[in-house]
């Protein structure tokens, strides 16, 4: 599903801010694999997921998604394939629209009339089936602008609008980090259960090593642009937090802007 070959980033360089954000990224992921990925603040997390997504082209490396080399397609082209849920609540949706006008968008994403929704009487019951799904009483707010939602509202709502289009790669990058701690519980309850039910492919960035333990079958743990560890589903299911430490400090990745739990 994803092949990632020697993929490598610098930001600046030549000069004297040059960092090398990613350093021989090798990585493959089978359909339905759900990987979490942790690691502290310049780890190149989010830089990997960008490379991902298109928004930051590489320097060397390929991009492989579905077979099909990816590396040098714009950001708009891959985004028929891959769908993200961002760290700000207000990213993955459009706050002037209302809830069942985002969910609209959403389902035409892709096709080649996008910019009529089509909310129909049967449309909005099978919306209102799916909001449903979020716990969260918007099924009987569809009329109601998104900006006026909590975070965690608009996060679990941007979770449905991202399998709406059957994605190839599901990319979440810190997704419940804004979140008081019952949102974030509910938003990754949300996601596992989401992915599961679709078969999604996904990708998850995290801090939080609880988590990370906690959800997917896969694990990768990152510093200074590099794969430090890499945990598949055996390994990953009899590791702890304190394993993870341990891992990490052997390799002098631990700092203060680790978050542990």
């Amino acid at each position: 599903m994803l092949t990632l070959t020697h993929v490598a980033k610098t930001f600046y360089p030549g000069t004297a801010n040059e960092r090398q954000a990613l350093r021989d990224i090798n990585l493959e992921l089978a359909p339905g694999d759900f990987v979490t990925i942790i690691g502290s603040n310049g780890a190149g997390k989010s830089t990997l997921l960008n490379v991902i997504g298109g928004s930051i082209p590489v320097d060397e490396g390929t991009v492989v998604i579905g077979g099909q080399d990816v590396t040098r397609q714009p950001e708009h082209r891959r985004a028929r394939r891959i769908a993200r849920v961002f760290q700000d609540p207000s990213a993955g949706t459009a706050p002037h629209l209302s809830i069942e006008q985002n969910l609209a968008v959403a389902l035409s994403r892709g096709k080649r009339h996008t910019l009529t929704p089509g909310l129909t009487k049967a449309r909005r019951v099978e919306l209102r089936t799916h909001l449903a799904t979020l716990e969260q009483g918007l099924e009987s707010r569809m009329k109601h602008r998104v900006g006026l939602l909590s975070g965690g509202q608009r996060q679990a709502l941007s979770l449905l609008m991202a399998s709406f289009t059957h994605p190839d790669l599901l990319l979440l990058d810190e997704h419940v980090a804004a979140l008081d701690p019952e949102r974030t519980e509910l938003v990754l309850r949300l996601t596992a259960d989401m992915i599961a039910e679709s078969g999604l492919t996904a990708l998850m960035v995290t801090h939080n090593m609880e988590h990370a333990l906690r959800l997917g079958n896969r694990l990768l743990m990152m510093h200074e642009g590099r794969i430090l560890h890499s945990l598949g589903p055996a390994e990953k299911a009899g590791a702890q937090v304190g394993d993870l430490l341990e891992w990490f400090s052997r390799e002098h990745a631990l700092d203060d802007r680790t978050l542990l739990t």
